[in-house]
């Protein structure tokens, strides 16, 4: 096994991802989008196995006593890593090339959108190539359920105010779906991302309640200019999730109920 070629191979795959991550910060290409994420996924997964091979052949060297170098060992290290760093940046477990593109967590009564997908894609004034690459829209169940929180609509929404805020979301439009029989049923829109991808997508939230001891919140996201959206908008919608559950659990703990 020649650790020279092995070394020129895991450079040149990390230097296929920096090239990438800087068009990422220059030209504002969002990592979700196809190919992209196939190039860099195979980039860094290629990278990675030539690293293992790396390491095994670097120290059969070193224990034969040839020479090696410290800073070979430092590049397979570095190849790894960067495989390490996009399974918890994006998350292996959320990439799925299911032709879909909006994900809800309740799809039997899912929250609805003030506007249609064509007039949101209008708004955002996507390119007339995404009507060539159009699917049928369906609304896919999440992998997670309605969220069922132990406390009142008010407080659910103060929680949801504050979780938003902290991951810089922007809200579009509140809508009052209350009933005679129901005491709170509000939809909140907003502009979401993700903090690591900075990737834009709508997301609605719909917290119901007609008492005071607990509410159901049901979280959708949806990108509707992109024929797959990879896994992302999951991923939203598990991220939302685990944040929202964080935050009530931190208000009970300073309230002194847990």
């Amino acid at each position: 096994m020649n650790l020279k070629i092995i070394e020129v191979f895991c450079a040149f795959m990390l230097g296929l991802q920096v090239i990438f991550f800087q068009l990422m910060q220059f030209r504002s290409i969002e990592p979700w989008h196809f190919p992209a994420i196939v190039f860099l996924c195979t980039s860094a997964l290629l990278g990675c196995v030539g690293a293992i091979f790396g390491i095994a052949s670097w120290v059969i060297r070193k224990q034969g006593q040839a020479p090696v170098r410290t800073e070979t060992m430092l590049l397979f290290v570095v190849c790894v890593s960067s495989l390490g760093f996009l399974g918890f940046g994006y998350g292996w477990q959320n990439i799925d090339l299911t032709a879909g593109n909006d994900y809800s967590t309740d799809i039997s009564n899912p929250p609805q959108f003030k506007l249609s997908k064509i007039q949101r894609l209008h708004v955002k004034e996507v390119s007339a190539y995404w009507a060539f690459m159009d699917i049928p829209h369906r609304i896919l169940k999440s992998d997670f359920g309605s969220i069922v929180l132990p406390m009142s609509a008010l407080e659910v929404k103060r929680v949801v105010n504050q979780v938003t805020n902290k991951l810089g979301w922007v809200l579009v439009r509140r809508i009052d779906n209350r009933s005679a029989d129901q005491k709170f049923n509000d939809t909140y829109e907003f502009l979401g991302s993700h903090p690591i991808v900075k990737q834009r997508t709508d997301v609605v939230i719909r917290v119901v309640s007609n008492t005071a001891d607990f509410s159901v919140v049901d979280i959708r996201s949806s990108s509707p200019g992109r024929r797959r959206d990879l896994g992302f908008n999951e991923a939203m919608i598990r991220m939302l999730s685990d944040e929202l559950e964080a935050s009530v659990v931190n208000d009970r703990v300073a309230g002194g109920e847990l």
